[in-house]
C-alpha cells in the first residue's frame, strides 16, 4: 500500500469516526463504539477491498458487505455516504428518527446498499452464508464459474456478541462443510460487550473453534491498513474454505475516557467527550464534517467502481451471446417468471387419495421442480419426514453446487437465516422445512424475513397433537397462533390435497413476503367441497363449504382449519340429521381473509347465526376475532400426550361425539 493511499484512508477512517460520533450525539442514542473501532476496516473495504458500484447497488456481480453487528449502523451509513451511495449528510443527521433511511439498526429496503436487516446478533452472519451459497448454486446452475459472473465475495463484519450466539456456530459449521470460499468474515475482536469486558463471559479460543470447524483463520491488527489489505487479499484468493479474519481493535478508539470500555458500546459519547475525541484524532470540531480531500478521493474512485460493473457486463454479454438459451433462463431466474398456466398445472397434479398434508406438498414439489427451476431448498435433517426432498435433483454439496436440495443438518436457526440469504441473493425462490414445533428454534429468522418482506416458503409438518406417539415435545400447541401474529407472514393450514395445491399456487402467484405451510403428519380425507378454483377458495383465505339447510337462519356456523375441517363436516352431518341448519367454513389463512373486502367477509361469516364455533387442534388465541366474544372454541388448553393419534384426539375432545356433547352442554 502506497503512503499516499494509506494517508487518505486513515483520514477517511477518522472522518467515519467523526460522523459516527455526531450521528449518535445528535440522536442522543446509538452505538458509537464499533464505528470508532472498525473505521479502518470499513474505509479499506469500501474504497479498495470490495468490487461494488454505488451507482447500481443491485448489480448481481457485486461484492457485498453485511454488518452482522448491526448496532454499529453509523459505520455502514457513513461508508455508504462517503463511497457514493444514495445516502446524504442530511440522512446521517436524521439517524434513528422516524421515516429516516438511517434507522437504529440497518433495515433492508430503507437505503440502497443495505444488503439485509441486522441487529439480532448472528443473523447477518447466517444471511451472508445463504447469499454465498446462493451465488455458488447459481454459478453452477448456469455454468458461469469460468466467466466469473457470480464470484462476488460476501464480507461480514461480526462482533463478540455474534460469536457468542449459537446461530454463528451452526452456520460456521455448515459454511465450512460446503466450502463457501466466497464468504469472508471479519471479526471485530475488541474484548468488550455491552455489559462489560468479555473476560467475564467469553474466554474461549474463537480462532481455534473456527479452525476446528474448517475455516481459514488469521489474526490482524484491525487498525493497521496494511495488515487489513494483506488479509483481505489472501481471503479473496483462498479456495475451498471460508475465511475468518480476527481483527483486534479498540472499541471507541480515540475517546480519551471511554475507549476500550463498555461505556463506548451502547451510548453516545456525549458532546464533551466527542469534542475531546476529535481533538485526539485531529478532526475539526465541526458537526458532520467531511474533508474535501476525502470527498475527492471517493469521487475519483467512482470510475473504478463503475469499471467493475462494465467489465462484468462485457463478460456477461459474451457469455450470453455464446449461451442464448441459458441467458434467457438467467432473465427468468432474475424476474422469477412463472408459467402462465401454473395454477392449472398445480391443480392438475394427480395424487393418491387420503394423503397427509406433508405428502401432498411433496407431490406438489415434484411438479414444481420442473415448472419452477429457480425453486430450491431443504430441511434440517428431516427431509424424509417433512417431505421436502425434490426427487428430480440431488443434494447440493461442495462437489456439485448445481443440485437443488440442501441438507442443512440439525441446524434450524442457521437454516432459517440462510434461507433468507438465499432469497437475498436475488435469483432464487427458497423453501425450508422442519417440524412445526421446531419453528421456535428459527423464530427470529422468520421474523426478520417478514420484516424484510422476503419471498421464502416454510414447510412445517407434524402440525398438531394428532401426530400421536411422539408426544408433547413434538406436538405443537401454541405455535400456529404465535406464528399468525407475526406481521407479513401468511400462514396456511390446508385441509386436504386440494387445499395444499391451492396454497402452493397462491404462494407462487401472489405472495409478496414469507409464507408458511402447516401440514399434517396423518392422512387426510379428500373433501369434494374443497375442489373449487384457487381464487374462490383458499385464495380468499376462508370460504364456505356448506351453506346450511336454511342459509338465512344458521343454527351453527363452524369454522375450522387443517385436519379439523373434515371433523367439522362430520359434526355438521350429525347436526343436520337433527334438523339444524349448519354452515361450515374452511379457514386455511387468516391473513388472506383479513385482506378481503367487507362484503366478502360478511358473506362468509355474517347473516343470522345463533352460534359460532371454531375447531382447531391448537391454542384458541385469535379465534374470537371471527366468532365473537360469545363464540365457542374447540381448542387445546394444555400440552398434548404420547399415544396413538386417535387416542389423543379422543382424549382432548377432537371427535364428533365429544364436540356434539360439548355443544349440547353449551346450548
Amino acid at each position: 500500500m502506497q503512503d499516499s493511499q494509506k494517508q487518505i484512508l486513515e483520514k477517511a477512517a477518522n472522518t467515519i469516526r467523526g460522523l459516527a460520533m455526531d450521528g449518535t450525539d445528535t440522536a442522543n442514542s446509538g452505538h458509537p463504539g464499533l464505528p470508532l473501532g472498525c473505521a479502518e476496516i470499513g474505509a479499506y473495504l469500501y474504497a479498495c477491498g470490495m468490487r461494488h458500484n454505488p451507482a447500481n447497488p443491485n448489480w448481481l456481480g457485486r461484492d457485498r458487505f453485511i454488518l452482522s453487528a448491526g448496532h454499529g449502523s453509523m459505520l455502514l451509513y457513513s461508508l455508504l455516504h462517503l463511497s457514493g451511495y444514495e445516502m446524504s449528510l442530511e440522512d446521517l443527521m436524521s439517524f434513528r428518527q422516524l421515516d429516516s433511511p438511517t434507522p437504529g439498526h440497518p433495515e433492508y429496503g430503507e437505503a440502497p446498499g443495505v444488503e439485509t436487516t441486522t441487529g439480532p446478533l448472528g443473523q447477518g452472519f447466517a444471511n451472508a452464508a445463504g447469499i454465498a451459497l446462493g451465488n455458488k448454486m447459481m454459478a453452477a446452475t448456469f455454468g458461469v464459474e469460468e466467466a466469473n459472473l457470480l464470484d462476488g465475495k460476501i464480507f461480514v463484519l461480526a462482533g463478540d456478541g455474534c460469536m457468542m450466539e449459537g446461530i454463528t456456530n451452526e452456520t460456521g459449521s455448515l459454511a465450512a462443510h460446503l466450502q463457501l470460499d466466497n464468504l469472508i468474515v471479519i471479526y471485530d475482536s475488541n474484548d468488550i460487550c455491552l455489559d462489560g469486558p468479555t473476560k467475564e463471559t467469553f474466554t474461549e479460543d474463537t480462532s481455534a473453534r473456527f479452525r476446528a470447524l474448517g475455516w481459514a483463520v488469521e489474526q490482524i491488527d484491525g487498525h493497521n491498513l496494511e495488515e487489513i489489505e494483506k488479509a483481505v487479499h489472501a481471503a479473496r484468493e483462498r479456495k475451498g474454505q471460508p475465511s475468518l479474519i480476527v481483527a483486534k481493535t479498540t472499541i471507541g478508539k480515540g475517546s480519551p475516557h471511554k475507549q476500550g470500555t463498555s461505556d463506548a458500546h451502547g451510548s453516545p459519547l456525549g458532546e464533551e467527550e466527542s469534542k475531546l475525541a476529535k481533538q485526539n484524532l485531529g478532526i475539526p470540531d465541526k458537526k458532520f464534517w467531511v474533508p474535501e480531500d476525502v470527498k475527492e478521493f471517493f469521487k475519483n474512485r467512482q470510475p473504478d467502481f463503475e469499471k467493475y460493473e462494465t467489465e462484468w457486463q462485457d463478460r456477461f454479454d459474451k457469455w450470453a451471446q455464446a449461451n442464448p438459451e441459458k441467458a434467457e433462463m438467467w432473465v427468468r431466474f432474475e424476474n422469477q417468471t412463472l408459467p402462465e398456466d401454473i395454477d392449472e398445472q398445480i391443480r392438475g397434479i394427480e395424487m393418491k387419495p387420503k394423503l397427509a398434508g406433508r405428502k401432498a406438498s411433496q407431490g406438489v414439489l415434484q411438479k414444481l421442480h420442473d415448472l419452477v427451476p429457480f425453486l430450491l431448498g431443504g430441511s434440517a435433517d428431516l427431509s424424509v419426514s417433512d417431505s421436502t426432498m425434490m426427487k428430480g435433483s440431488g443434494i447440493c454439496s461442495a462437489n456439485d453446487y448445481s443440485q437443488r436440495n440442501i441438507k442443512f443438518g440439525v441446524r434450524e436457526h442457521c437454516m432459517g437465516a440462510m434461507t433468507s440469504g438465499l432469497a437475498l441473493q436475488g435469483m432464487t425462490l427458497p423453501f425450508c422445512g422442519t417440524f412445526l414445533t421446531f419453528s421456535d428454534y428459527m423464530r427470529n429468522s422468520i421474523r426478520l424475513a417478514c420484516l424484510m418482506g422476503l419471498r421464502v416458503v416454510y414447510q412445517f409438518t407434524h402440525d398438531s397433537i394428532l401426530l400421536g406417539e411422539d408426544g408433547p415435545t413434538h406436538q405443537p400447541v401454541e405455535h400456529i397462533p404465535s406464528l399468525r401474529v407475526i406481521p407479513n407472514l401468511t400462514v396456511f393450514r390446508p385441509a386436504d390435497t386440494n387445499e395444499v395445491k391451492a396454497a402452493w399456487s397462491w404462494i407462487l402467484r401472489k405472495a409478496d413476503g414469507p409464507a408458511l405451510l402447516a401440514l399434517s403428519r396423518q392422512g387426510l380425507p379428500d373433501l369434494p367441497e374443497t375442489n373449487v378454483p384457487t381464487d374462490e377458495g383458499v385464495g380468499r383465505g376462508a370460504y364456505i363449504l356448506r351453506k346450511g339447510s336454511n342459509p338465512d337462519q344458521i343454527d351453527y356456523c363452524l369454522l375450522a382449519t387443517g385436519s379439523e375441517v373434515s371433523l367439522a363436516l362430520e359434526v355438521a352431518d350429525k347436526l343436520t340429521e337433527d334438523g339444524k341448519s349448519v354452515r361450515v367454513v374452511s379457514f386455511p389463512s387468516w391473513e388472506i381473509f383479513d385482506e378481503q373486502d367487507k362484503a366478502y367477509q360478511d358473506s362468509v361469516l355474517g347473516g343470522k347465526v345463533k352460534q359460532y364455533w371454531s375447531i382447531e387442534a391448537a391454542a384458541e388465541q385469535g379465534w374470537h376475532k371471527y366468532i365473537g366474544r360469545d363464540g365457542h372454541t374447540v381448542a387445546m388448553h394444555s400440552f398434548g400426550a404420547s399415544a396413538p393419534g386417535k387416542t389423543v384426539a379422543d382424549h382432548f375432545g377432537f371427535t364428533a361425539d365429544k364436540i356434539l356433547a360439548l355443544m349440547k352442554k353449551e346450548a
